[in-house]
Formats: C-alpha cells, sequence, structure tokens
C-alpha cells in the first residue's frame, strides 16, 4: 500500500521495536558468554520500556495528526530482516551492538522519512520529538554497554 496514515506508521515503528526484543530474547538463549546473556537481557528491557514509551506518545497525540496521509510506506523488509538474525553462540558484546544499532538506525529511518515527507509543522514537530527521544534513548543504551564492558 502506498499511502498510509501516521498512526499506521507508528504502529508498524512499535511492531518493529517489539520485534527487536524477540531478536534479543532468541540471541540470548543462544549466548555461551554470560556477559553478551546480560547485554541481551538489558537491550530485551531496553525495548520493552521503548515500545511503552512510544504507544504512550502515540495515545497523546491529537487525533487529527494521526489521521494524517502520507505517501511513505510501512515496508516490513526490516521485521522479515529480523525474523532471519542470527549471530553464533560465541558472539561477542560488540557484535551484539553492531546489531542492536544497525537495527536500531534502520528503523528510526522509518520516521526520519517520514518527518522528512511532511509539508506541515505539526507533523513534523510530533515526528522529530519522537526522533530525538529515540535517540537520545539510543545513546543511553551505548553508553550503558560501555559500563558494563568496564566491569
Amino acid at each position: 500500500m502506498r499511502f498510509n496514515q501516521l498512526r499506521l506508521l507508528l504502529e508498524h515503528f512499535v511492531n518493529c521495536r517489539e520485534e527487536m526484543r524477540v531478536v534479543y530474547r532468541r540471541l540470548e538463549m543462544n549466548a555461551d558468554a554470560e556477559r553478551v546473556r546480560m547485554l541481551l537481557n538489558y537491550l530485551q528491557h531496553q525495548e520493552k520500556e521503548n515500545t511503552a514509551h512510544v504507544k504512550e506518545f502515540i495515545s497523546q497525540a491529537k487525533p487529527e495528526l494521526l489521521d494524517t496521509w502520507t505517501d511513505i510506506r510501512a515496508e516490513h523488509d526490516l521485521v522479515d530482516k529480523m525474523a532471519k538474525v542470527s549471530l553464533p553462540a560465541n558472539m561477542s558484546s560488540d557484535d551484539v551492538m553492531s546489531l542492536a544499532l544497525d537495527l536500531s538506525e534502520q528503523s528510526l529511518d522509518l520516521l526520519r522519512q517520514a518527518k522528512d515527507g511532511f509539508s506541515m509543522l505539526a507533523e513534523q514537530q510530533f515526528l522529530a520529538n519522537l526522533i530525538e527521544h529515540q535517540e537520545k534513548r539510543q545513546q543511553q543504551m551505548v553508553h550503558a554497554t560501555h559500563r558494563l564492558d568496564d566491569i
């Protein structure tokens, strides 16, 4: 479907973040190293909180804003890609972080494309606020994993 309402794009974004949590859980069950399992458990927790925040953010938005149409498509390629993600049992923390950042950036690209596609300031600002919050959470995740490495 070529045209989507902002609400559907945001629901797709939430679905991507929920699928990331599933990926981290699957990898955690396969990981050999305790430190990597701790990292993957942390990432699952982060995605659970992230999803709850985005859902709350959406619930506070004005309905007319969420009903705005855009020609940005919600691609399901990322969800399909995540279903196929695997890392070897001897994965390192760096492997996991590289994957986590890649998946996070790909999911954020959908929001960035939508923000750039809107001509109305209200929609752009709404998405800019959501993107900013997501980027801050991503930075916190990186800092927390560096602290884990320092332990």
